[in-house]
Order: C-alpha cells, then structure tokens, then sequence
C-alpha cells in the first residue's frame, strides 16, 4: 500500500531519553507510487513465539523478554530488507531465499537456543522451540505477527499488551558550567545515564506485559539497582570536573529516581525536563551538560530538533523508547567530537560539517525511521519525521 508523503519538521535534543521492551516487526509501507511499481511489500511470516511458550520462571523473565524483542526486531529488520527488494530488486529468483529468509533462520535459532538456556537456568524444564525458528512470506499488505502483540500464554487475566506501562521519572542533572577538556567525558556519562533510563523502562515495559513479583518487586528489582547505576555515573561526572581542576558539583540528590503514571512521559529525566506525553523524554539542548558547553571559547554543541510525536502506543513504546535514546547517544557522541574538535582543531573550514553534522543526520535519520516504523507496525499512524533529522550548532 502507498505511504503517506512524509512532511518536514523540526526539533532540539540534548541529553536525556527513556527506553523499554516490547519490540514490534510487521508490514512496512512501501514510499509513494512514482517509487516503486505500486506493488506493496511482502513481509515475513514467522511463528510467534511468546504464546506457545510454558510459564515462564520469574527468574528467567527478564532474558525470556529480551530474546523475545530481539526476534521482533529481526522481524523488524528483515521486513525492512523486504521493502527495500520491493522498491529496488536485486539478485535472482532465490535472493529472498538466500539472503534474507536462510540469515534470519539462523539468526532465530541462536535467539530460540538462548530462550531455553534462560529455562535451563533456573532449574525449569528447558522447552524446545526449534520449529519455530523457520519463516516464511506473507502476501504484500499483511502484517507480520509479533511477539509484542500475542499474549504469554501463561499471562494473568488483564496482563497483555492492553496496559501501558509507567515509566521512570529521573531528575535533570544540574550542572554548571562544563570545562570543555571534560566535555567528552560528561557528556559521556550523560548518555549513560539516558541509557540506564531506557534499560529501566524496558523493565517496566516487560513487567507491565507480564507482571512478576510482589508490591515491591519494582522498587527492589529496578529503581533501587537503577538509583545505584546513576549515582556511580554522577560520580564520574563529578570527578572529570575535579580532573581538570574545576570546582567539583554534588550531584547526589540526583540519583533517586520515581515513578510516571502509565503512558506518562519521562519528567525530568536526563538532561532536560521538557519532552513529549507518552513519548519519551528528548528535551533541547538547554538541559544540564548542554548550555553554553563549558567557559568562553569552549567547545559549540548540536541543536537538534525534538521530534514531536503523537501519544506512543503501549506496544509500540520499548521500540520507540530505545530510538529515542539513541538519538540522545548519538547527539552525546557529537558533542564529544566537538569538544575533541575545539580542544585539537583539525581539518579545514567544513571539518565540523563534513565529519560531525553529515554523519549525526544520517545516524538520526536511520533512528527516526525505525520510530515511525514502530508506529506502523502496531496498526498506527506512521508519523513523519524526516524534518527532525538535521542538526545545527549552538
């Protein structure tokens, strides 16, 4: 089927995303008619997985999840592969066999092998699922089944993808002025943090589709080893301030992290408060880390757009969380480079362009893809978010 013309938009990200779990595969849109020949897509036909599983141990849950998101996702990847043969075919009559149908058994079969150990593990029966590791093609329009999307079929009454699920809500680091020889650090640290948040979320996100422990399995099981992985990479902030010989900030009152309410946003997560309802947390480059980059004649920092996106369904949202904190990684790694670049100035007048810019808007162009994609997916609006791709410089 036609895909909706993507429009332009705008956005600015800083420092701080969120993430979760429930990866989503299916049909893709093809792009409008004068692309391709008007033919849509296949898209690949692979037998869930989650719903043909025994009860699953509560100890063995949490890598059960994430094997299960890393089959939708290679759903994902190989659906996209399809789209693109759709558009642009190449190879021969077995390419499809061959080089995309053949790798994605084999990487099913590793994925599968590794959901048995996680029984094994824990001293439960280990289940065999090598049947399912074949796939096969729908015809073009159907979607592609997804683990996201069918229940466990040991889940609780109520307990399938229905529920949205809350999300961590994480105080912004208040930082003063960064030096630029410790920006590459900071900044570093500011990415991990955006990716502990996003490593939480899944948790949330995993724990909401099939909920395990007692009332106190979230505050034990993931904000407390959650307030412990922030604090150690507040201290790492604070001693890269106390490296170069600045003063150095106190940031324990940073650690401690709360709860949203279901389908709420990240308030105040990372670097800036700012961010879209139910969409994760891709505040602008004012938050702590980001304004002014350090002293006078430190290094600059990219402006980057916020994509604006409409409210993140439940199923679509560990997909679309994990994105966004690869957005606010990748816009990390850019300001490293350019903090590198104004402390060791190399090559000539479009060195920052050619080497930081060009490169960050591919590497975003590519992560907001897979968002809209994960809307689509699940039978939502694709957003269009071509526009929030390219970066300017504060």
């Amino acid at each position: 089927m036609a895909r909706p013309m993507r429009k332009n938009a705008v956005l600015k990200l800083g420092g701080v995303g969120a993430l979760a779990v429930l990866l989503l595969g299916g049909g893709l849109q093809l792009a409008s008619a004068d692309e391709n020949t008007g033919s849509a897509a296949q898209t690949v036909n692979c037998p869930t997985v989650r719903d043909k599983l025994p009860a699953i141990p509560a100890a063995a849950a949490a890598g059960v999840e994430r094997e299960l998101a890393n089959l939708d996702e290679e759903i994902a990847r190989q659906n996209e592969r399809l789209a693109k043969q759709a558009a642009n075919p190449q190879g021969g009559a077995n390419f499809i066999n061959n080089a995309i149908l053949g790798p994605l058994k084999s990487k099913r079969v590793a994925v599968l092998d590794r959901i048995e150990i996680n029984f094994n593990r824990v001293g439960a029966q280990r289940p065999d699922l090598d049947s399912l590791a074949t796939c096969g093609l729908n015809a073009p329009g159907i979607a592609s089944a997804l683990n996201s999307s069918v229940k466990a079929g040991n889940a609780a009454a109520g307990a399938g993808t229905t529920a949205a699920a809350q999300t961590v809500n994480c105080p912004t680091p208040q930082l003063p002025d960064v030096p630029a020889q410790a920006a590459a650090n900071v900044q570093a640290e500011l990415a991990n943090l955006d990716k502990q948040i996003s490593e939480a979320n899944a948790r949330l996100a995993q724990q909401a589709a099939n909920p395990q422990g007692g009332a106190n399995f979230i505050n034990n099981a993931i904000l407390g080893p959650l307030k412990d992985k922030r604090q150690a990479a507040l201290d790492r902030i604070e001693i890269a301030f106390n490296r170069v010989g600045a003063q150095r900030p106190n940031l324990d009152n940073f650690a401690a992290c709360g709860l949203n309410g279901a389908g709420a946003g990240n308030a105040g997560s990372g670097n800036n408060g700012g961010g879209n309802a139910g969409a994760g947390n891709n505040g602008g480059n004012n938050g702590a880390g980001n304004n002014g980059g350090g002293n006078a004649g430190a290094a600059q920092t990219v402006n980057c757009p916020t994509p604006q996106l409409p409210d993140v369904p439940a199923q679509a949202a560990a997909n679309v969380q994990a994105e966004l904190a690869n957005l606010d990684k990748q816009i990390s790694e850019a300001n490293a480079r350019l903090a590198q670049q104004a402390a060791n100035p190399q090559g000539g007048a479009n060195f920052i362009n050619n080497a930081i810019l060009g490169p960050l808007k591919d590497k975003r162009q590519a992560a907001l893809d897979r968002i809209e994609i994960a809307f689509n997916r699940v039978g939502a609006q694709r957003p269009n978010l071509d526009n929030f791709a390219a970066c300017g410089l504060n």
